[in-house]
C-alpha cells in the first residue's frame, strides 16, 4: 500500500487538511499517512480527527463521499471501516471536561463509536459531517 511518501497526490491532501484548519491527529499520524492510498483521485477530505476505539487510536475522515474510520496496526495491517455520506442514519456527539465521543451509524450497517476525541474538535467533525451530508443530498 503506497504511503504519503509514495503517492504524488499526498501534497494535494496535506493541502485539504490544512484548509480544514485546526485538526487532531494525535496517535494517527501512521494513518494519515495512508490516505492518499485510500482515497478516490477525486474524493476531497472535509474532516479529520482521532480517538481511541477498543484500545486502539483510530483516525476519523470524512470526505465529500464517506466517513472513514482508520487503524494502522503497530506492525502490518490496515483496519478500514466506512459509511457512505447517504448511508448515516445518525451521529451522536458528546463533549466532557477534555474530552468527547463521536457516534455513526449507518442505515443497516454497524456503527464506529470512537472515544476520546479532544474536546476542541468533536463539534468540528460533527459539523463537516452534516455540511457534507447536506451537500451530498443535494440540499
Amino acid at each position: 500500500m503506497a504511503k504519503k511518501r509514495d503517492d504524488p497526490r499526498a501534497e494535494e491532501i496535506a493541502a485539504q487538511i490544512a484548509a480544514i484548519g485546526e485538526t487532531d491527529t494525535f496517535g494517527a499520524k501512521v494513518e494519515v499517512r495512508y490516505l492518499p492510498a485510500i482515497l478516490a483521485p477525486d474524493e476531497t477530505v472535509l474532516g479529520l480527527t482521532s480517538g481511541a476505539h477498543d484500545g486502539h487510536t483510530w483516525l476519523i475522515v470524512c470526505t465529500d463521499r464517506r466517513v472513514i474510520f482508520l487503524d494502522k496496526g503497530w506492525f502490518f495491517g490496515l483496519t478500514q471501516v466506512e459509511i457512505p455520506l447517504d448511508s448515516i442514519s445518525s451521529i451522536a456527539h458528546e463533549t466532557g471536561i477534555m474530552f468527547g465521543t463521536i457516534g455513526i451509524t449507518g442505515a443497516g450497517l454497524a456503527g464506529m463509536t470512537i472515544k476520546q476525541i479532544s474536546k476542541s474538535s468533536v463539534g468540528k467533525f460533527v459539523r463537516s459531517v452534516q455540511d457534507a451530508r447536506q451537500a451530498y443530498m443535494g440540499r
